[in-house]
């Protein structure tokens, strides 16, 4: 799948050395300083680490852009330099080496991308991209016409990764959820009724839109859900990503790490373990679904990752061809008059992130800057939201011990809440909670809720258990709308590929 237009590995050495020799009378890298732009050619080593120290020495949004242009010139310089060489010895590599070296080379452009992105220099960076899929399409082509042969030219780093993957993710559904308040579920909205709905304060709610992706090629003909198409997308996976490590943002011990998008793969979607339910649910009412996954009770079980709130699509642009922005976000939705959003400046576009994790991932309860259009692609997730009228019982944070503001995200853990009174949980623990043996003793599951109400006692105020709220499960080619200043929790019940677009 790879473009016709792509360069080949000659033609993006000469455009490459082309653009970095061409020098602007207004080109921000000058800022750095002569002595820095006299070595980044002779030793763009040095002059990596210089930027990156740079970087570092203040917060991200005080950092000056010649730095960020240094540091991605610099690994242009470095991989340039790299291939230019390996053309010189072609004959001599074997095709083993060949995956090491475009595993580095795409690790050096994928830095500079998430560090910098990359200024000025976005187009050339995507351009080197093309060309090494191409490479790597060609180099595969061969070797399957020499037959038998193994391939080697894959992530040596993946370990017989794509052996040990399924072909897609699993989404088996258990048992269905009980909806106390189920959110209202329309079929192909119209972007009039849709801006009407906004425009009115009793009908601007959360509501589960159906039919207005089906269009989208990641529902379809590429779709995400094949894990051989994301990894074809990832050049082999080697593509870099940060992950999120930890239940929740929220708690201690949680923090962030980028990895090779197989290595993602392979230690959090396809993780080894026992499958077993997530929760044990009965069905009243309105139902939704859940899955049979894995599950993170083990003290020695590792933490799950997720990649969440990423611009993928700025990073793969390949993958942002294979969805397109819902006409929603073209509304006009009313000023906000919630005390608990602050102003926030109107977006000329709107915002896209992807969030793509296995089963049991959670987002705290919080809310967003803008008005949201959650949509979909694989898997499913339960949501509930509490309408900005209820932000008093939430108790939002306030400023943390690092200074950060986090007044978006409520103290209240709502899963603390499900174990402490699961019959106000969608997941339902069986037919023996709040029974005995028969000789008025009580059994396990009793204690253990006991103890949890108590411990919720202690906790929290009593003033959020009567909150109101609605709540879904959104499944492939669903659409929620999220007002700005709603709160919500999401929670994800199999492996899940969301895009979120704020507008």
């Amino acid at each position: 799948m790879v473009g016709e237009d792509a360069p080949t590995l000659a033609e993006i050495i000469q455009l490459t050395r082309s653009e970095l020799t061409v020098s602007q009378d207004d080109d921000e890298i000058l800022e750095c300083g002569r002595p820095a732009l006299v070595i980044l050619e002779r030793n763009p080593a040095m002059c990596v680490q210089l930027a990156y120290q740079k970087l570092h020495d203040v917060p991200y949004r005080e950092v000056k852009t010649c730095w960020r242009r240094l540091y991605t010139d610099a690994v242009l310089w470095k991989v340039l330099r790299e291939l230019e060489q390996r053309a010189e010895r072609e004959e001599e590599m074997e095709m083993d080496k060949e995956g090491e070296w475009i595993t580095e080379t795409v690790k050096g452009l994928d830095m500079a991308l998430i560090l910098t992105g990359a200024p000025q220099r976005e187009d050339l960076v995507e351009l080197w991209f093309s060309a090494l899929q191409h490479h790597i399409a060609k180099r595969e082509e061969a070797v399957d016409q020499r037959s038998a042969k193994r391939r080697k030219v894959e992530l040596p780093d993946h370990r017989a990764a794509k052996s040990s993957m399924s072909t897609s993710f699993p989404s088996t559904m258990a048992s269905p959820l009980m909806l106390h308040s189920p959110i209202p579920r329309l079929t192909n909205l119209s972007l009039s009724a849709f801006q009407t709905r906004i425009s009115n304060a009793e009908t601007e709610i959360p509501i589960i839109i159906r039919g207005a992706i089906d269009h989208w090629p990641a529902l379809d003909e590429r779709p995400w859900s094949r894990v051989d198409y994301l990894m074809e997308r990832t050049l082999g996976g080697r593509r870099l990503v940060p992950v999120e490590i930890g239940r929740s943002y929220t708690d201690q011990g949680w923090g962030q790490k980028i990895l090779s998008f197989g290595e993602f793969m392979d230690e959090y979607m396809f993780r080894d373990a026992d499958l077993e339910p997530v929760r044990s649910v009965t069905s009243k009412g309105n139902e939704a679904t859940t899955t049979t996954t894995t599950t993170n009770s083990s003290p020695d079980t590792p933490k799950t990752g997720y990649l969440a709130q990423h611009d993928l699509f700025a990073q793969i642009p390949s993958l942002r061809s294979d969805i397109t922005i819902p006409d929603y976000c073209y509304s006009t939705p009313p000023p906000t008059t919630h005390s608990h959003i602050k102003p926030v400046p109107k977006l000329e576009d709107p915002l896209l992130n992807a969030w793509f994790g296995p089963a049991n991932t959670i987002s705290p309860l919080h809310t967003d800057p803008y008005h949201n259009i959650l949509s979909q692609v694989v898997g499913h997730k339960y949501v509930r939201l509490y309408p900005p009228s209820q932000t008093a019982s939430l108790h939002p944070r306030g400023v943390d011990d690092m200074g950060v503001d986090m007044s978006n995200t409520s103290t209240i853990d709502l899963e603390d809440f499900f174990d402490a009174f699961p019959e106000r949980s969608p997941w339902r623990k069986g037919d023996g909670i709040g029974n005995g043996d028969g000789d008025g003793n009580v059994n396990a599951e009793e204690e253990k809720r006991r103890t949890a109400a108590a411990a919720w006692q202690d906790k929290y105020p009593e003033d959020f258990q009567d909150a109101e709220f609605v709540e879904g499960v959104v499944g492939p080619g669903d659409c929620l709308y999220i007002p700005v200043g709603w709160w919500h929790y999401v929670a994800s019940l199999t492996p899940s590929f969301s895009v979120s677009f704020w507008f």
